[in-house]
Formats: C-alpha cells, structure tokens, sequence
C-alpha cells in the first residue's frame, strides 16, 4: 500500500494520478522505511488499525486524523495517533468463552464427529444471533449461504476430513476443495462472532480468539484434520515433481522432517484420494501447491495441535 501510494501521488506527466494519499500504520519501522506521502501511525494491535471495539469515538477520531493528514503540505509524513487510548486494551477480566462445551473428544466416526459439532453450534446460535442483533453487521457469508447452514457446512468439513469427499452438495457456488476455504472462513466468523458476544465480558484479543478456536473446540480440530488431508496430498505431489523431503517441508512450511516421517504412512495407511490428487497437481485451487492447506489453519496455530492432547491430559 504504501508503495502504491506514492505511485498514485506522482504527477499525471509522470505516470500517476496526482492524488494526495493517506494510510494508517501499524509498524513504525517499516513505513519509515518505505515512506508513504503520509501516515498515521497507531498503537492498536493487528487486525483493530481503528482501536479497540465498540469504541465508535475513537474510531471516528483515528479516521479523521488519518483523513486530516491530506492537508500535511510536506512529505513523507509519518505522524503519531494523538491520544492514548491504552487502557481500552486492558481488559478488566480475563476472557472466556461464553460457552462451556461437553467434555467430549472427537472420535474418528463421522455421526459421532458430526453430532458433537452440532452441538457446539446449537449453543453458539443464540450468541452469534445476539451479535448480530447488536452489531448489525456480519462477516460471514463468504460460501453464499446464511448461518442457518452452519450444521450442513460442519458437516462437509467433517466428511472431507474423514474420507476426502469431494461432493459439492447443491446450492454451492465453488467447487471441491476450493469450497472448504469460504467454508472454514464463515465457520470461524461463526463461532469467534458468537464467542465474543457475552454482554460484559472482556473483549478477547485476536490470539485468544485463534487459540480458543484451534486448541479448545471440536471444530477446530476438524480444521486441522481438513488441512493435514490437504497437507498429505500436496506432500506425495511434490515428492512426485522430484523434490527431496526437506524441500518439501520448506515448500510446505513444515518442521523438518516431517515428510520423512509422514511420507509412507500417507500411501500405506490412508489412501489419497485421486480427484483430490489431479487438483492439487493441476494447481486449480488456485494456489500453489502447498498454499491452499494454509488457507485452513493459518500459519500461527499449524504446529500447535498436539497442544489439544496436552490440554486435555490436564484436565
């Protein structure tokens, strides 16, 4: 952005638009490095360059700022937001899920996977409803369909993770597997839109929000049997093109050696899935081979899976 901004600000004769432009900043150092025409730098964290939430006023002043560096004659311009709003960050209780689910590990039987997911659902919709209701606004929807679907879409997670089924059910627009990037999307609106809704409760931070999904629900789990299917694919694909196993863990952003370690397994005891095998070779998900499996699980929680084990051994 910030090198498009100075494009964009170059004289017509010089290729440009000759359009004055602003940005916020989350990381000093880099935009100093850069230096855009002008910025606003903001002490929030990732994800909230507006401030904390449900603070419309802060919001609204960090916009005008930001705007109001348009009139900044000299450039670059790199200039400090002119308020401390730190304290909003400091939540007054630790935050919890609004929800204690059943104490229940998922077994590897699709109506069992299935049941214990939907029940995660039934007590999140009055949450997510709430939310709804008071905000007025969702982000969810990326699959085309409404939240009323949130069961039928658990469920094609759950069978992809289970059997690699590649079966679009009707009313879905993308087709398998590039269906299950907009399904994992609404499933986490879903539930971290709900999980955040508990009137009074501490507004909980990106990082809580990622762990509570991937470390302490059934469907988080779900998404890492989802990516570690898509992961086995994309790892025989490339051991395929003659690349070693440390290459593909680099390719795949894997620790090393585990390729090595997964390899044999995946052909003896799992089985790919051929149509599977042709997309991922095909490059149709449109990523490249080995891209498409991060789309599910980002990359902060790829590696903390077996945090689920110990969490649960302690309980």
């Amino acid at each position: 952005m910030s090198v498009l901004s100075q494009y964009i600000e170059r004289p017509v004769e010089d290729g440009g638009a000759g359009i004055a432009t602003v940005q916020i900043s989350l990381i000093w150092p880099v935009t100093e490095k850069i230096r855009p025409p002008r910025a606003l730098w903001v002490p929030f964290p990732f994800g909230r360059p507006l401030g904390p939430p449900n603070r419309p006023d802060v919001q609204l002043d960090v916009l005008r700022q930001t705007l109001g560096l348009v009139n900044q004659l000299t450039a670059p311009a790199l200039v400090d937001y002119a308020d401390d709003v730190e304290d909003d960050f400091t939540l007054e209780e630790v935050w919890s899920c609004p929800v204690t689910f059943p104490d229940i590990e998922p077994k590897n039987e699709l109506e069992s996977l299935n049941a214990q997911m939907r029940t995660e659902a039934q007590l999140l919709m009055p949450w997510f409803d709430e939310g709804l209701r008071a905000r007025g606004r969702t982000t969810f929807g990326t699959s085309g369909r409404d939240a009323n679907s949130i069961p039928e879409m658990l469920g094609i997670l759950a069978e992809f993770a289970l059997d690699a089924r590649m079966t679009v059910p009707e009313g879905y627009a993308h087709p398998m597997p590039q269906l299950l990037r907009y399904i994992a999307a609404d499933v986490r609106a879903f539930y971290t839109e709900a999980a955040i809704s508990k009137p009074g409760a501490g507004f909980p931070s990106p990082e809580e929000l990622e762990e509570w999904f991937f470390l302490h629900t059934v469907a988080g789990d779900v998404f890492y049997q989802v990516r570690d299917r898509l992961v086995s694919v994309d790892m025989l694909v490339l051991i395929a093109h003659g690349l070693d196993d440390d290459e593909v863990d680099s390719r795949l952003v894997l620790i090393s050696g585990t390729t090595a370690g997964m390899a044999l397994d995946i052909v003896r005891d799992r089985g790919p899935n051929r149509e599977l095998l042709k997309v991922s070779a095909s490059g149709s998900t449109g990523f490249p081979t080995g891209r498409f499996s991060r789309t599910i699980v980002p990359t902060t929680m790829q590696d903390r899976r077996r945090e689920r084990t110990i969490s649960t051994s302690a309980r």
